[in-house]
């Protein structure tokens, strides 16, 4: 008997969402649930499906708005409903057998997850990103397209790393970081640093 899935989301990622879950596991049954957000932000969460049995799961195929916290609030509802969030890794991704990885991440095709890679809940690992052994990426953070993540850095959650960033080995990034400045970074990054295209200076933002 088929598996049943639900994919959470809206536009063009929950269509890919559909191709990339019927190219890994097609003998899944796929439901597509569009949920889309209000002028403040807030999502209609009537779409969302109610409980279900046991063999119910589901992916949030949501971007990462407001450093994925919006995705990691759709994971939340899901699981306060009891539907389980297996991790989306993409054919043609490579993940050693000894990695970690959380619910609701996803491994984009071409990606490479080294060997002892700790990867939390609801992260997002673009295509074609390199995580070298050893590495950790915290829950909720985005790791995009291209981006390389050298051996034992720790990325913390819901940080963002844009595309063609660099994380050399041992490197740590603090929580809630948005690296978007193409380039080498060999220095850890505070917790709270935000390296954005649109300002001639990092920008650190202090408190909760």
């Amino acid at each position: 008997m088929s598996s049943e899935k639900y994919l959470i989301g809206s536009g063009a990622l929950l269509q890919w969402a559909l191709a990339a879950w019927a190219e890994a596991a097609p003998e899944t049954v796929l439901h597509p649930v569009d949920v889309g957000q209000d002028r403040d932000y807030r999502f209609d969460l009537g779409a969302l499906p109610a409980p279900a049995g046991a063999d119910t799961t589901a992916f949030v195929a949501w971007g990462p708005q407001f450093l994925n916290f919006r995705r990691l609030e759709l994971m939340g509802e899901l699981k306060s409903r009891g539907i389980k969030l297996p991790p989306l890794i993409c054919r043609g991704a490579t993940v050693a057998p000894s990695a970690k990885l959380g619910e609701n991440c996803m491994v984009g095709a071409g990606a490479i997850v080294g060997a002892h890679c700790d990867i939390a809940y609801n992260a997002w690992i673009g295509t074609a990103a390199v995580l070298e052994h050893g590495a950790k990426i915290g829950a909720s953070a985005w790791i995009d397209a291209g981006v390389f993540v050298g051996a034992q850095a720790v990325i913390g959650s819901h940080a963002t790393l844009g595309r063609r960033v660099e994380i050399a080995a041992g490197v740590r990034v603090g929580k809630r970081c948005t690296v978007d400045v193409p380039g080498c970074y060999r220095s850890d990054i505070a917790v709270g640093t935000h390296h954005l295209a649109t300002l001639r200076m990092p920008v650190l933002i202090v408190g909760d």
